[in-house]
């Protein structure tokens, strides 16, 4: 059995709210593990454009997710209002941690605790680089 410790965000930095659709249901009628990692996807290029930066165009390099871990704790079911709050963990020269924490908004209840590493990459000369001082600085670390 796979043992998980994620951290749950500490500091909020980025809140967002997604519905959980149809098409995110998978035969048990809940919430499946694919939808709720596209669900982490949108919430990231949410944060991203909070900043004003994308996943290809943070102060001109772009980032290549290389690490997840989703850690369940409860479902989630059609028309669930989702909040998915945002937070910064790890930071190494070349990549971060994001942390997220998802949860039912009529009575809060977490649905999952997640982290992706990104690590920050120059796609134009195929190499990966330093966290850009530019995102520290947005993000306020």
């Amino acid at each position: 059995m796979v043992k998980l410790t994620i951290p749950t965000v500490d500091k909020i930095l980025f809140s967002t709210h997604l519905e959980v659709r149809v098409y995110d249901l998978n035969y048990g009628n809940h919430l499946g593990n694919d939808s709720l990692v596209s669900l982490i996807h949108e919430a990231r290029v949410r944060f991203l454009k909070h900043y004003q930066f994308t996943e290809i165009d943070i102060g001109g390099v772009g980032i290549l997710v290389t690490a997840l871990a989703v850690k369940y704790k409860a479902e989630a079911f059609y028309g669930d209002e989702i909040t998915i709050d945002i937070g910064i963990g790890d930071i190494s020269k070349t990549s971060l941690d994001i942390h997220y924490q998802l949860k039912r908004q009529d009575n809060l209840k977490i649905i999952a605790d997640a982290v992706t590493t990104v690590t920050f990459f120059d796609y134009k000369h195929s190499k990966v680089v330093r966290v850009p001082g530019i995102f520290l600085e947005a993000i306020q670390l």
